[in-house]
């Protein structure tokens, strides 16, 4: 067993996966527990905005799902994925720059959430 996992460890596809797959669910998980707690907790969000923001994260799934698989079977999968999370990234990086500008309000929640769900369906 201890050489399999060496055989892995000294494989460089292999640790730039498992670095890539480590930060993006790091990244997801913050964004899962982040946004609603901003909401909550920053902008005072009521049950009904609460509830608006989880189906805007995951209304992505039930709207674009079928179409970016058959899309996305005809492309190479690797610059997707590494799209997908770069763009993830990006989106945001816009909820904590509006609540230092002073910009930030449900509706831009409602929208990088959005957003971030069309990357993570591509994804």
């Amino acid at each position: 067993m201890s050489n399999m996992v060496e055989g892995l460890l000294t494989n460089a596809e292999f640790r730039r996966l498992w670095i890539g797959q480590t930060a993006s669910q790091f990244g997801t998980q913050v964004a899962l527990l982040g946004m609603p707690l901003v909401a909550a907790l920053y902008l005072g969000a009521s049950p009904m905005q609460m509830g608006l923001l989880g189906f805007a994260e995951y209304a992505p799934f039930i709207i674009f799902g079928l179409l970016a698989g058959v899309w996305i079977d005809r492309f190479q999968r690797r610059p997707i994925l590494v799209a997908a999370n770069f763009f993830r990234g990006a989106l945001l990086l816009i909820v904590p720059l509006t609540a230092l500008t002073d910009f930030l309000n449900m509706k831009v929640l409602y929208l990088v959430a959005f957003i971030v769900g069309i990357c993570t369906v591509f994804f």
